[in-house]
């Protein structure tokens, strides 16, 4: 697979192949993270529409003109603006049942604009009336009752959520991501215009079925808080929810994951053969009483509550839990943002191999660091377990001129990488020269 970006956030251009164990090393703030989360979005997107797109046309409108209804109800009184219950009818079968009759492109989008001009002439704030703008165009979408259509749904709810609408580079109109799979006939192309989807092509029916991203083992010890947490877009249609904190998709997608542990039966566990109940001295798993998340200790012999454990032990845990959950696997991307944090220099040698492993076993694994040590790990057990094909390096480094980022392949020369990180250290190391300036 290759992800190719173009004027994505920070980042101006990068080409990353996708056929193994894929590393992104670079400074903060260079666009690595960029990557993990367009990455995912675009994944889960078009999973996502592979769903809706088995629903009926009838099915994925009512969903659209719900939130319609709901926002519109917040906002007007249908006692004191005939208007509303002319142009929103109730019930809102009323209201559907017309609209997916209609064929005609300019007959739907007179209706629709109707709708727009009325909200346009009411006294509310600016950013109520672009809400409801996103609610119209979103039925338009559904109304378009193609594949296409549904992936463009689903790709604003997602870059909404992972980029707080600011997808495109600093200063560019126009910005496109293009995730091509292992047949060179199926392909996901994505367009941008001023923050929003402008369009979308695909071809051929491959796809990843799912995606996952990591940013922090010590979600395990706030996984209550984030189950109950809300997404932006839960914030946008349930007022009632502004008292929740508000999280990324991708945080709650994994919470969600990590949650499904207490459904997997015991003696399921199939991560054996990666040796981690060996290297955490135990396992996590959902006490049987209490439905709440415990390591049970086989050095110590109790149960212990995530917050009590290291947090190198929770990153473990996290591998074990997603591959018991069997929410990763061959096509089921595993993304990993900078995974060498919490953990000491020889467990992020010990946990750069577990990655190689688990990409050699055939799960696709993208990772982004800043540590020679993960880099180093990451090259070594690669090359131990015969991974070295399969296994890409790249550099995001920012431009002085645009202060966008190009991600550059440096596979065959890994010292860019090395050289780039170890700066900071080797700046710091003359001890005795700090001495003398000082005096």
């Amino acid at each position: 697979m290759k992800l190719k970006i173009r004027n994505i956030n920070k980042i101006k251009t990068a080409d990353i192949k996708l056929d193994g164990l894929t590393v992104i090393a670079g400074a903060n703030s260079s666009g690595k993270s960029t990557v993990g989360k367009l990455l995912f979005s675009m994944v889960k997107s078009q999973a996502n529409a592979e769903f809706l797109n088995h629903q009926s046309k009838e099915e994925k409108l009512r969903k659209r003109v719900e939130e319609l209804y709901k926002r519109a109800n917040g906002c007007f009184s249908r006692y004191d603006d005939a208007k509303l219950a002319e142009i929103l009818p109730l019930p809102i079968s009323r209201f559907i049942a017309p609209l997916v009759e209609l064929t005609d492109k300019e007959e739907i989008k007179r209706r629709l604009g109707k709708i727009s001009s009325w909200i346009e002439s009411k006294d509310i704030s600016p950013r109520i009336k672009s809400l409801f703008s996103q609610d119209i165009d979103n039925i338009s979408i559904a109304l378009g009752d193609s594949k296409a259509a549904d992936i463009a749904s689903e790709v604003r709810v997602f870059t909404e959520s992972e980029f707080m609408n600011k997808i495109c580079s600093y200063k560019t109109k126009e910005s496109k991501a293009k995730l091509e799979y292992d047949n060179p006939n199926s392909f996901l192309s994505l367009e941008f215009a001023d923050d929003l989807i402008n369009q979308v092509y695909f071809e051929g029916d491959d796809y990843l079925s799912d995606a996952t991203y990591v940013e922090s083992p010590l979600y395990l010890h706030i996984l209550d808080t984030l189950l109950y947490a809300a997404t932006y877009q839960e914030y946008q249609t349930r007022p009632m929810m502004t008292f929740r904190g508000m999280v990324p998709i991708h945080i709650k997608d994994l919470a969600n994951k990590l949650h499904a542990l207490q459904m997997v039966p015991s003696g399921k566990e199939s991560q054996s053969e990666y040796g981690l109940s060996e290297l955490m001295g135990g396992r996590f798993a959902f006490d049987k009483d209490s439905k709440v998340l415990k390591f049970f200790s086989e050095r110590m012999g109790m149960e212990l509550s995530p917050i009590n454990i290291a947090s190198g032990i929770k990153t473990f845990g996290m591998v074990q839990i997603l591959l018991e959950t069997q929410v990763i696997g061959n096509d089921k991307i595993l993304i990993w943002d900078e995974p060498e944090n919490h953990l000491h220099p020889q467990w992020q040698v010990t946990f750069a191999e577990l990655l190689v492993k688990l990409a050699k076993r055939g799960i696709p694994v993208i990772i982004s660091t800043h540590s020679p040590y993960f880099v180093q790990g990451i090259r070594y057990f690669s090359a131990k377990h015969d991974l070295e094909t399969f296994t890409n390096y790249y550099l995001a480094e920012e431009e002085e001129d645009s202060r966008l980022s190009v991600i550059h392949d440096v596979k065959d020369d890994l010292n860019q990488i090395f050289s780039k990180l170890a700066a900071p250290l080797n700046a710091i190391m003359n001890v005795d020269e700090a001495r003398r300036n000082r005096n």
